[in-house]
């Protein structure tokens, strides 16, 4: 029995409604948590003590009352139901984790495959034994180890020969090698050793045949590029057979006409209006190399020819002007015409030269 939360009667609290006033009372009280006197669910201040009570809505009973409903089942509930239940979970759960364990391992599994294979792979850039004895130990029982194991008693074989070859290198030993391992990966070595040798070649005998030989064999040699510039180089450098004839005329012209006649005008188309160097004299000019020419005629002298011999080398040189010039080194015969014939009639001179692209002769020195 209570006192009625709205006329202060008593009441039980199991009635519906209060005989005196009317008023829901079952299900429609809550406790004041001051003065835990019973107030209705609508009122939001205790008629007691007037603490601050929070209203309670049909909603918030409806949860109350499907939360003891709930606990009540769950309370009435057997034991043979509760060990169902856990008997479920534990399997789920045993399920679930042998999924992860089994998903771990074959990640795993998977991992060690994928490195296998990773490793295979890099056998084919290597010559080294080892890489290979490695693989072996790693995985005995690989699907390669057969493969791999003669792969690597060919390697020996070939690395005892390599060995032997790079003590002595040559040529033919290469190729040798070559042809007997031509799936070797040291093929390319052998292409390179083989591509400086050549170049090497080439390059002592310094002629325009060999280094167009050598680009011909090696289009992307090495050294390629640096043959390409020599090519140009010699090419630039190369004398014809018209070149050298042309020049040795214009020295001859010189000699057997303007000297032996000592004739300045003759001299005067041989040279520029000067020579840089005749004979140790600085700008040398026609009448000094007139000079020079008649005190070789002694008093016994008729006359003087010159011949020039057959060892006539011409190289081109850049003369002064910064223009290519013709550097010219030869032996030069002189028969003099004596009356004294008691007296000697020939000489032998040692002449450099170097003539413009004129071939006006710029430099001489007789010795």
């Amino acid at each position: 029995m209570i006192k009625c939360p709205n006329c202060g009667e008593r009441v039980s609290t199991m009635a519906g409604t209060c005989p005196h006033c009317g008023i829901n009372i079952a299900g429609n009280l809550k406790q004041c948590p001051d003065c835990n006197e019973y107030c209705l669910n609508t009122q939001d201040k205790c008629p007691n003590c007037g603490a601050g009570l929070s209203i309670v809505t049909e909603e918030v009973l409806g949860q109350q009352e499907e939360k003891e409903k709930t606990e009540t089942i769950e309370q009435n509930e057997t034991p043979a139901k509760k060990s169902n239940k856990a008997l479920v979970f534990t399997i789920a759960f045993a399920l679930l984790l042998a999924l992860i364990i089994g998903g771990l391992f074959y990640l795993d599994y998977k991992n060690d495959i994928d490195r296998e294979e990773t490793e295979f792979a890099r056998l084919e850039d290597t010559s080294n034994p080892e890489y290979y004895n490695d693989f072996l130990a790693k995985y005995p029982k690989s699907k390669h180890y057969k493969e791999v194991k003669e792969r690597l008693n060919v390697l020996l074989d070939e690395t005892e020969e390599w060995e032997k070859l790079i003590q002595n290198i040559n040529r033919s030993e290469i190729e040798k090698f070559m042809n007997t391992h031509p799936y070797s990966r040291r093929i390319q070595q052998c292409k390179d050793l083989i591509d400086s040798i050549d170049w090497s070649e080439a390059k002592k005998l310094d002629t325009e045949e060999a280094i167009v030989n050598y680009l011909n064999t090696h289009p992307n040699g090495r050294y390629a590029e640096e043959a390409s510039q020599k090519k140009n180089e010699l090419g630039m450098t190369k004398i014809t057979a018209q070149d050298k004839a042309m020049l040795r005329g214009s020295l001859e012209n010189f000699f057997t006409v303007a000297m032996s006649k000592q004739d300045v005008s003759l001299i005067s188309e041989a040279i520029p209006e000067k020579m840089e160097d005749f004979c140790g004299t600085e700008e040398a000019t026609p009448e000094q190399i007139v000079a020079f020419a008649k005190n070789k005629m002694a008093a016994d002298v008729m006359g003087l020819h010159y011949t020039i011999g057959d060892d006539f080398s011409v190289r081109k040189q850049t003369v002064s002007d910064g223009t290519t010039g013709y550097a010219i080194d030869f032996t030069l015969q002189e028969l003099i015409s004596r009356s004294d014939t008691n007296q000697p009639n020939t000489k032998s001179y040692k002449v450099s030269a170097l003539l413009n692209a004129e071939h006006k002769i710029i430099r001489m020195s007789i010795r």
